[in-house]
């Protein structure tokens, strides 16, 4: 079955139906410009979206770095095995022990839908079918070309919605509020939210993000809905990428009313300082029956040692200047009965349980 055309004449969505309609095998080719890519169908199921091989501009290479999957340095280190054996990127991946297969197979799905993203918003190009079998691999997909399409169309959908609220990468986010303890936090969730400190651009944190654009946008969205983070203003574009003064700076927060700028921005440190607690507190060894108490407490002695360095500048020499200045109760020091150890330097300090 030949079959070619513009994109302009028929949508991808259309091209991808009547394949799959038809359970065709083959490879279609999509060109724009100097962009290609590919979706390789067996029986009218998706069973590949790349040649064989490996290179930088390879679709899972590009996604595995992508979502931090993958450093610099070990992509490096697979293209010099691929050049001596000329071993695919799935292969080398598996065996080199990179990824076990059950995650490979999940972040491989992960990117055809990005990819299929992608592609469906092409309003120009070029279409080729051709009948050729999928490249062999060593990893096995059988994708339903139609649950992907409607999975994608849905994405397209939802990213319309999400970006009608986040409508431009230099709106500035910050933490509203801390989520309550009992809510159910996604793992993107938990990592934007760790990532939002009244600094970044929207523009930022997805590029930071280690997930797809549409899951990072998906992510942000939540939390907004949510209550726990929000739009702080948006960033003039002669403003630093982030600086240490953007925090409590009311430039940042140019809808506010000029009266409720300051006190807005002291909220908003207070609360950088208890997130970065919550997200920082370590688990303590002392039995299951006192991991949570304790740790929740060692939350309130780093939000304390931050808000104290917050006032004066440096961290205080020892934990009990909290208690003098106010931070904290003297039973605060021992969360759950656990003695700890506390060691200040100059911009950095230690902060663990005693060994018993």
């Amino acid at each position: 079955m030949a079959l070619s055309g513009s994109l302009r004449e028929f949508a991808l969505s259309e091209i991808l139906q009547l394949l799959s309609s038809q359970r065709k095998t083959g490879s279609l080719r999509l060109t724009r410009g100097s962009e290609m890519r590919v979706v390789y169908l067996l029986e009218g199921r998706i069973a590949s979206m790349r040649d064989r091989g490996y290179s930088n501009e390879d679709p899972l290479a590009r996604f595995l770095r992508r979502v931090h999957r993958l450093s610099e340095e070990q992509l490096r280190g697979i293209a010099s095995i691929h050049a001596e054996s000329n071993r695919d990127l799935v292969d080398l991946l598996l065996n080199g022990r990179y990824i076990e297969r059950e995650e490979l197979t999940m972040l491989y799905e992960r990117m055809v839908l990005d990819v299929l993203n992608e592609i469906l918003a092409w309003e120009d190009g070029t279409y080729s079918f051709s009948n050729v079998a999928p490249p062999e691999s060593a990893l096995t997909l059988s994708l339903s070309t139609e649950s992907m399409l409607m999975e994608a169309v849905r994405r397209l959908d939802e990213l319309k919605r999400y970006k009608h609220k986040l409508t431009d990468p230099a709106l500035v986010l910050g933490l509203k509020e801390l989520p309550d303890p009992d809510a159910s936090l996604g793992e993107d969730e938990k990592e934007l939210f760790g990532l939002v400190d009244g600094r970044r651009s929207l523009g930022e944190l997805v590029a930071e993000a280690p997930f797809s654009d549409f899951e990072a946008y998906e992510a942000l969205f939540r939390l907004i809905e949510a209550g726990w983070i929000e739009i702080m203003g948006r960033r003039a574009p002669e403003a630093p990428a982030a600086s240490e003064a953007a925090v409590a700076r009311p430039g940042l927060a140019t809808s506010w009313r000029t009266e409720m700028m300051m006190a807005g921005a002291c909220a908003l440190l207070v609360l950088v300082v208890q997130v970065l607690a919550w997200k920082s507190t370590p688990r303590p060894t002392r039995g299951p029956s006192t991991d949570v108490y304790a740790a929740l407490g060692v939350r309130d002695v780093r939000a304390a040692l931050e808000a104290e360095r917050a006032r004066t500048g440096t961290y205080p020499q020892t934990l009990d200047a909290l208690v003098e200045n106010g931070w904290l109760e003297k039973r605060q020091l021992t969360p759950a009965g656990a003695k700890l150890t506390y060691q200040a330097g100059e911009d950095t300090y230690v902060l663990d349980f005693a060994s018993n």
